[in-house]
């Protein structure tokens, strides 16, 4: 009985703490999906290239206030040590302006949020479903490839041969 109350209670208030999360997420996951369809037709390489456009775009919503942060340690390192005053203002607008980046980061990840989750969620997708998955070699491949024994690297212009 008392338990048929709290569901009641809990329903007038909105829902379970489950369903509000739930609620609240499902926008999300619906990018998510869209993203994920749309990412279905790219090659290999194409999708990996996706963390880069994701740091291109981090770093140029970024790119205003990281300057400031730069042109304030260049102002830091050039103060004297003997100018304390000067130095303790440049520390405080230092923490306020690292402050501001913190959020202004947080609002480009939220904003990519969709976009990886899909990019993983492809790439999983495509490591189950395949036996290989062939790309093309970065220099990170090379060095994992000599560290792992699952992990191979066979020049693309010898499989087209023995393709044909």
């Amino acid at each position: 009985m008392f338990g048929n109350i709290l569901k009641s209670f809990s329903k007038l208030l909105g829902g379970t703490s489950a369903e509000k999360a739930l609620k609240e997420i499902e926008p999300i996951v619906g990018q998510i999906n869209e993203f994920y369809t749309e990412y279905q037709s790219l090659s290999n390489d194409e999708l990996r290239g996706k963390t880069q456009e994701f740091v291109q775009r981090i770093n140029a919503h970024l790119s205003e206030i990281d300057a400031e942060i730069a042109d304030l340690k260049k102002q830091l390192a050039e103060a004297a040590e003997t100018d304390i005053e000067l130095r303790d203002d440049i520390f405080n607008a230092l923490d306020e302006i690292e402050k501001k980046r913190d959020k202004d980061l947080e609002v480009i990840l939220d904003e990519l949020l969709p976009e990886a989750f899909a990019v993983v969620k492809e790439t999983a997708h495509r490591f189950t479903e395949n036996t290989e998955v062939i790309a093309t070699a970065t220099e990170l491949d090379r060095e994992l490839a000599l560290e792992h024994p699952h992990i191979s690297i066979e020049k693309e212009i010898k499989r087209r041969e023995t393709a044909v």
